[in-house]
């Protein structure tokens, strides 16, 4: 294994892109940055894919983790892992818009779950001056009404402090969001606004509700004016499209019978309401196939009380 210097100083970068490159096989898992979840994969396969990740960078320390768990065979967890299971994740940063070659490496992670806990990352990169992958096996973060993931593991590394270009985000400066009730209730009449919306094909409503959507992607990805951000959200594809329908707004008894529960993270800035499968209150359903499309809906709570759709 190489002794890898990590990039540090990305003042040569005039326009920073920041991506997570994640691949695994024969696992689930959920990939995190800074405790925000941006991919997630709970049935067994294999995957080598590149993320953006930029809206989740932070001013200073970042952290990637991963949560890791026996994947979903039929509507069960498999017992174990498969011996050769693997997950790994790397962070890192380039000119935007330019090839994969230039890339440099900000923070790593390779795990076999299946191994000892003392040889179990012994596959992540050694990179200089950074810990060693910290691994978690009692930290029980993914259970959910419908499935419990008995085994699971919560591996994460911390990057050296880094300088963005982006400003400190809106809801690193929201309320600390606890799991009650009240905020479930709470939280469940902003995802009404959001399908009121979608079930009236309210177009201005709906751009004005993404708006800080829009506004991060227009920094992150340096569109030249909110018109390319709002073009590249496709705000209107599920209502453009013959095939799809809105589904009925899940709550009450639908609510339970598909598992849906308050999901707190970004150290307790952030929130969303979904189910073990990714789905929240609001979804598309293809007419002919039945296949559920599951729109991604993340809020914070501002200091006045209000849920603001974020990301």
């Amino acid at each position: 294994m190489n002794n890898i210097q990590a990039a540090t100083d990305t003042s040569e970068y005039k326009k920073p892109y920041y991506t997570v490159q994640i691949s695994y096989a024969g696992t689930g898992a959920e990939f995190r940055l800074n405790d925000i979840p941006f991919y997630l994969e709970n049935f067994s396969g294999q995957v080598d894919v590149e993320i953006p990740v930029s809206d989740k960078m932070v001013q200073g320390v970042n952290e990637l983790s991963i949560v890791v768990f026996t994947y979903i065979e039929g509507d069960d967890p498999v017992e174990n892992w498969h011996e050769d299971a693997r997950v790994e994740a790397t962070l890192y940063v380039r000119e935007n818009n330019s090839v994969l070659a230039s890339r440099k490496i900000l923070t790593h992670i390779k795990l076999y779950p299946a191994h000892n806990p003392k040889t179990a990352a012994i596959g992540s990169m050694l990179i200089s001056e950074q810990k060693l992958p910290v691994l978690d096996y009692d930290n029980k973060v993914w259970v959910f009404p419908r499935v419990e993931y008995k085994k699971q593991i919560f591996v994460s590394r911390k990057t050296h402090f880094i300088t963005t270009p982006f400003p400190m985000w809106e809801w690193q400066d929201g309320v600390t969001i606890e799991d009650t009730p009240e905020n479930y209730r709470a939280l469940l009449e902003a995802y009404r606004k959001e399908y009121l919306i979608h079930q009236n094909k309210d177009l201005m409503s709906l751009k004005d509700s993404t708006k800080k959507i829009a506004e991060t992607q227009l920094l992150v990805n340096y569109y030249g004016n909110i018109n390319k951000a709002y073009e590249i959200l496709n705000l209107e594809e599920s209502w453009d499209s013959k095939e799809q329908e809105l589904f009925e707004f899940i709550e009450g008894e639908r609510s339970e019978k598909y598992g849906l529960k308050l999901d707190i993270f970004g150290d307790g800035k952030l929130a969303r309401i979904t189910n073990d499968t990714g789905i929240q209150p609001i979804l598309y359903i293809v007419k002919k196939a039945r296949i559920s499309i599951k729109y991604k809906y993340t809020f914070y709570k501002n200091k006045q009380g209000e849920w603001i759709y974020i990301m």
